[in-house]
């Protein structure tokens, strides 16, 4: 596996609490238990764009508008690039997509050659982290600060587009783009 930091040297200075929006029900921890939004099925080879464009540090679960998730209020600690075969933490991958990398989330259950094209992606740039993500409605979804794109095969045209405009420092949404 590549280990890369996907962040920058944030201390937990302005790390803020989730206030309680009107939610009863709390974790032991005094955060908020929230529910995943559903699953969309997104349209194969179309970037989807979302205007949430807020990156607070946060010390409690996210309740995302999308899943994957692609912006928003996340943990202080990020998630270091590379191929994970273990689903990450949605907060934490998001900090990492707010520092300019590209997450792409896969089926948990693609085929293993298409895994492998997937991880040799990765190990291609320090900005890439990839991972499976139970539930997927896509095969493959790359997901930017702001930008998203599923696809059924990592070799599509899609990706190459996606990864040109948003990857690392190139990428013109991500607040943090380039830190490490």
């Amino acid at each position: 596996m590549v280990a890369v930091s996907c962040g920058s040297s944030d201390s937990d200075a302005g790390v803020e609490p989730l206030g309680v929006q009107g939610v009863a029900e709390q974790d032991a921890n005094g955060c908020n238990i929230i529910e995943k939004a559903g699953v969309a099925v997104l349209a194969l080879g179309v970037v989807q764009v979302t205007s949430v464009d807020v990156g607070n540090h946060v010390m409690c679960p996210v309740g995302y508008e999308t899943t994957p998730p692609m912006s928003g209020d996340h943990f202080p600690a990020w998630q270091n690039c590379g191929f994970y075969t273990e689903p990450l933490l949605d907060e934490v991958a998001v900090h990492s997509l707010e520092h300019g990398a590209v997450w792409i989330a896969y089926d948990p259950d693609l085929d293993v050659a298409e895994r492998d094209a997937i991880s040799a992606l990765v190990s291609t740039d320090p900005h890439l982290l990839a991972a499976p993500y139970p539930g997927l409605a896509n095969p493959i979804v790359l997901t930017a600060w702001m930008r998203q794109v599923a696809v059924e095969r990592i070799s599509d045209d899609a990706v190459t587009d996606f990864l040109d405009n948003q990857l690392g420092r190139r990428s013109t949404t991500a607040p943090e783009a380039g830190a490490s």
